[in-house]
């Protein structure tokens, strides 16, 4: 989930509007409940987490509480909090195994560098969560540790896809933007590429079990794994980001198979996968090698949510970017951003969308558009990022979290009158066809400075599970680290 930079010099209204993005007057979004809740207003100075009246929460979990290793040591937990996932036991939506992924390069001599994870068992009892017996540290030494773990999903076999969110590019980069000690050669390979590959995660023994080369290596943000065992979608934040697609030769067996690419057709009504080198040097480059043979071009994927046959992908956007060599390469630009072109090969496309994959055609679409909400200056939906699905009482929500920090001639802009960084939660309801920016409820502002991330519902939709990422330290407890909290949504069940 890496952030983006608005650069200048802009025009003085748009700036205007852009400092101001997303903080409203302090009135009310809605009065009156026309879906789960009341939609609260928006807020740029909370310190802490607001949500709709009438709705609670827990914290689970927090950056430095004890974990223990499979050998029986204790350490302070890693932070950066993303990829969180519940795993029913039973099937239970009140009994379950809690997983979070860290999106980090810690330094630590127990847990090693780089990034990591760490399960605990939860259970809700008298209508309150609980962590039961100790938080546990996941082994990632077999596949020579992990490095920004950012999101993922449970496979159906019942392991962890977790996503790689980097792409060192040397060994001299892996130490100094990674904070990696050792750089010595590993699996045969420079140690550098190593790392920005999907990594298979075992919950019931604590261990990571495979690095997943036949994945491709790229800024994996998230992962789609499809109920044949076989089929994963594969999401790239980065600008240009490639869209790909890997089938299993065998169900539930992610170390064989194919890695495709995506090609939107010229009148970008369908698309093709084309199928890509499977020899490691070319998994090594696997973005390049995509546009060489004629990959849609993107801007920053990052989580998806499948829906029936629809693939939901938020597309978070950048500012100024320049496409020419992903063009010079062969790589072709979406349709959606034709429009996003100033000159030449330069693009902006500050706010981001939601896209839609139609699995049946292959075609992609732009379902929701970011920008100003209502023509309002002073509301605005940007860059979304984590996303994720509830069924509340028929209704099909579609869940968001923005990722926005935006900054202008290096100058911090963000989106508060204090210059702070604040993001917020909205809910979008799925049986609307074409939706607008109005029609997104807004259900919770996340503290100062922190990123809201790590959606995922218990199975039943009672419980929402989110990571509250990198809030500034200086909130007060629990929001002056990353954590995980679970809100209790009874209220929007009745």
């Amino acid at each position: 989930m890496s952030k983006i930079q608005l650069k200048g010099p802009w025009p003085a209204p748009l700036l205007a509007v852009l400092l101001f993005a997303s903080c409203g007057s302090g009135t009310q979004t809605g009065t009156v409940q026309t879906g789960p809740f009341i939609p609260i207003a928006s807020d740029c100075s909370t310190r802490t987490v607001i949500i709709p009246d009438g709705f609670t929460y827990r914290t689970l979990f927090c950056e430095g509480e004890e974990v223990v290793t499979l050998d029986g040591r204790t350490a302070a937990a890693k932070g950066m909090a993303d990829l969180v996932i519940y795993i029913p036991i039973e099937g239970s939506s009140t009994h379950g195994m809690l997983y979070v992924g860290h999106e980090t390069k810690d330094t630590s001599t127990v847990l090693g560098d780089g990034g990591g994870g760490t399960i605990m068992e939860i259970r809700k009892a008298d209508g309150d969560w609980q962590v039961i017996g100790q938080r546990k540290a996941i082994d990632f030494g077999a596949v020579g540790q992990t490095l920004n773990n950012c999101g993922g999903k449970l496979a159906p076999k019942g392991t962890i896809l977790t996503a790689e969110e980097c792409e060192p590019t040397s060994n001299a980069h892996l130490m100094q933007k990674y904070n990696a000690h050792d750089t010595t050669d590993i699996f045969g390979r420079p140690r550098y590429q190593n790392y920005g590959w999907m990594v298979e995660v075992d919950p019931v023994s604590h261990r990571a079990v495979n690095r997943l080369w036949q994945m491709g290596r790229f800024m994996h943000e998230d992962a789609v794994a499809m109920q044949d065992g076989r089929t994963v979608y594969l999401s790239d934040d980065a600008t240009p980001a490639v869209l790909f697609k890997f089938v299993a030769d065998s169900a539930h067996d992610y170390t064989k198979g194919q890695l495709y690419a995506y090609a939107q057709s010229d009148d970008a009504l369908s698309g093709t996968w084309l199928p890509l080198p499977m020899e490691i040097d070319s998994l090594v480059n696997a973005r390049d090698v995509a546009m060489r043979r004629g990959a849609t071009l993107f801007v920053r994927h990052e989580w998806m949510v499948l829906v029936g046959d629809r693939l939901y992908i938020a597309e978070s956007g950048n500012d100024d970017f320049d496409l020419s060599r992903p063009i010079s390469l062969g790589g072709r630009p979406a349709a959606h951003l034709l429009d996003k072109r100033k000159d030449h090969n330069m693009y902006s496309d500050p706010f981001g969308r939601i896209l839609m994959l139609d699995l049946a055609t292959d075609n992609i679409s732009e379902h929701l558009y970011g920008g100003l909400i209502g023509g309002d200056p002073q509301q605005v939906f940007a860059n979304p990022d984590a996303i994720t699905t509830v069924n509340i009482k028929g209704t099909e929500w579609l869940v968001i979290s923005e990722d926005l920090i935006w900054k202008t001639n290096g100058g911090l802009v963000g989106n508060g009158p204090d210059g702070r960084v604040y993001n917020e939660v909205y809910f979008l309801d799925l049986s609307i066809e074409r939706p607008e920016l109005t029609d997104l409820k807004r259900f919770m502002a996340g503290p100062r400075g922190c990123e809201t991330t790590g959606n995922v519902f218990t199975p039943d939709g009672s419980t929402y599970f989110i990571a509250i990422q990198h809030p500034d330290t200086d909130n007060g407890l629990p929001f002056d680290r990353s954590c995980v909290i679970a809100i209790d949504m009874a209220p929007a069940m009745k």
